[in-house]
């Protein structure tokens, strides 16, 4: 017996898009059929996805929960935690998100993963994994000493700031010295290295200006964080890997200059991945000038409408692999109390809506497939973060996460129907998909728009890097 079929979808699955019936057990996809072949008798629990599209549940790897935000270190004020983030995510579709656990001097790294694990632990609706994560500009020898072990644990990502992205804000670069140290590390473990890439002399040098100018209102941004800092830092990370031969992941791009970057090291063959968000694929540097156009902030700033206009092609193209959201959730007060280029709060509240915006801009407008759309939203995630094939993929012995998805709808978002934050930077936006059930281990927590899940039940994932992902850019 059963326990879930999920009946009559399109399911996409890793060899296309399929009518399937896809039969469940113990939280695992245990049968692939064809569709009217499993029946209600077959399971104790029979959801009907007629006329329904079935993707692998979304892994957004780039989501910040409990933080003190950096522009209010002063107040303390922290983003919103696991509980609203990840039921923001199982509403809209995702059932995996990647945080980040810093790492505090007189820490272990066990430590360290320890303390952010239990910020999750019977907190999050979806399941999880973390980022190590690294915030000084010296990271101890003692402590790159023990990322071998903290990957052996499942602990398979880790982070660096090539900024200290404002002047105003604590300081957060790792020098490239010991950005070097910590590549050659995670590169012999078989772990994935992500980076913040921005130049930090001339994102500096560049607020220095637009002060002494006094042009610091938050409309020029993108003139502090500009097109030149990605190039630069993309330029020198990428060389740094390709001496030490190790995978990275840039995360965040904004740029044209960033595209072409990791175009150019993926055409040598290089594991080099890069992710995008879904406003730097629809905003622009003018939108600053809206009311509260902070909203459609995060660091790096959005540029102009060329590098908007290229992030689609390069996600279609395969330049870029994944759409994150560097996921900051707050209230529209502390969203906006930041003013100038000096104090605006980064972080974009977009989790929820995640899936559905990159529905409509890639499947919808731009007739891309189902099978890509699944790879920019879950698979490649799943395999850049050693998560794969357990999550982002529908095949037999993968964990039963489902996003059941109404499609060839027209959908007005506003932040009422939302459950991330008081207000929407997407507001008003036409969506042609909305999340109809979400599935996590074979669990519906989502149905018909209502979590149905009476205690958060996610569970830590271990990440295990395959050597073709960090070989060669995979995906």
């Amino acid at each position: 017996m059963l326990d879930l079929i999920v009946r009559n979808g399109t399911v996409v699955t890793p060899s296309g898009a399929e009518h399937l019936d896809i039969g469940i057990r113990d939280g695992k996809i245990v049968q692939l059929r064809e569709a009217g072949t499993l029946t209600e008798a077959d399971a104790h629990r029979s959801y009907d996805a007629t006329g329904l599209v079935v993707v692998p549940g979304g892994i957004d790897p780039h989501v910040h929960t409990n933080s003190v935000l950096p522009t209010a270190a002063e107040s303390g004020i922290r983003c919103f935690g696991p509980d609203r983030v990840s039921e923001a995510a199982a509403y809209g579709g995702t059932t995996t998100l990647i945080d980040f656990a810093e790492w505090k001097p007189g820490e272990s790294l066990e430590e360290t993963f320890e303390r952010k694990s239990k910020e999750w632990a019977g907190y999050s609706y979806t399941d999880f994994a973390l980022h190590g994560t690294f915030k000084h500009a010296e990271i101890p020898f003692e402590i790159l000493d023990q990322v071998p072990d903290a990957v052996a644990e499942g602990h398979g990502s880790y982070k660096v700031w090539m900024t200290n992205t404002t002047p105003t804000r604590p300081k957060q670069i790792t020098d490239i010295g010991h950005i070097w140290g910590l590549m050659e590390k995670t590169a012999a473990a078989g772990a994935m290295l992500c980076v913040h890439g921005e130049d930090d002399d001339i994102v500096m040098y560049a607020y220095k200006r637009l002060q002494r100018e006094g042009r610091t209102a938050l409309h020029h941004m993108h003139e502090a964080h500009n097109s030149l800092s990605e190039q630069l830092s993309f330029q020198r990370v990428i060389s740094l890997a390709r001496h030490v031969g190790a995978p990275i992941y840039l995360m965040h791009v904004s740029a044209v200059e960033g595209i072409e970057a990791i175009r150019e090291a993926r055409g040598r063959g290089q594991a080099v991945y890069g992710e995008t968000l879904p406003h730097y694929a629809y905003y622009t540097a003018e939108d600053y000038k809206q009311p509260n156009g902070a909203i459609y902030h995060t660091y790096p700033s959005l540029k102009g409408a060329e590098d908007r206009d290229q992030m689609w092609p390069a996600l279609i193209g395969g330049v870029l692999s994944t759409v994150a959201t560097d996921g900051v959730c707050t209230d529209l007060d502390v969203k906006t109390r930041g003013k100038t280029i000096l104090d605006a709060t980064g972080g974009h509240a977009g989790v929820e809506v995640r899936m559905a915006v990159a529905y409509t801009e890639s499947v919808h407008r731009r007739g891309l497939s189902l099978e890509r759309f699944v790879e920019m939203t879950s698979s490649n995630a799943a395999r850049i973060m050693g998560l794969y094939p357990r999550k982002g993929a529908i095949a037999v012995g993968s964990d039963a996460d489902l996003a059941i998805l109404e499609t060839g709808i027209q959908r007005t978002l506003t932040f009422s129907d939302l459950h991330e934050a008081d207000y929407t930077p997407w507001e008003g936006y036409e969506a042609a998909a909305r999340n109809r059930a979400t599935v996590l281990r074979g669990e519906l927590i989502v149905d018909d728009g209502q979590i149905v899940k009476a205690t958060p039940g996610g569970r830590l994932l271990k990440q295990k890097l395959s050597a073709d992902v960090a070989s060669r850019p995979a995906c």
